[in-house]
């Protein structure tokens, strides 16, 4: 009986295609959410992106993540530095698998790892949005399915 709602499942995104699928929640620091639609999606830059995980190539038209943050009106910090650096954003699967990056590895004075959206060209498992990371060495945080990002502040550690 649990195949049921699977099957349903494929069979709307072969009748809707995945990029109809595609939409991305984005909670900010104060809680709020926006949803990116496919449409907002398609009107960020895209640049092709190259990067392998466990033999595959892909080769993708994609969005810096940044650009994304920017877009549901998530602002990076001017200079990181501070509280900033202990914000941290989750990326979240629909499966529940969820990757965490900081703003300090983001931040282009800092860590400047570049982060990618990629929102079309996925097979079904794995998207209709992915995120890609191609400087890290596994692609333990290529999040498939991306459904959420989350902002978070996690409080400050208590003196000694």
């Amino acid at each position: 009986m649990k195949a049921l709602p699977a099957l349903f499942h494929a069979l709307c995104l072969a009748l809707l295609g995945p990029a109809a699928q595609a939409q991305l929640q984005v909670q900010r620091l104060d809680g709020s959410t926006v949803t990116l639609d496919a449409a907002a999606l398609a009107a960020l830059p895209h640049e092709p992106v190259q990067a392998e995980a466990h033999g595959h190539r892909i080769e993708a038209q994609a969005v810096d993540l940044l650009q994304v943050l920017r877009a549901a009106g998530v602002v990076p910090p001017q200079q990181v530095r501070g509280a900033a650096l202990r914000q941290v954003l989750l990326a979240g699967a629909r499966d529940g698998y969820a990757a965490a990056f900081s703003w300090g590895e983001l931040d282009p004075a800092l860590g400047g790892r570049r982060v990618f959206l990629v929102t079309g060209g996925l097979r079904p498992d794995e998207g209709p949005l992915r995120l890609v990371v191609p400087a890290d060495a596994r692609p333990a945080r290529w999040v498939r399915q991306l459904a959420s990002l989350q902002l978070l502040a996690p409080p400050a550690p208590a003196p000694p």
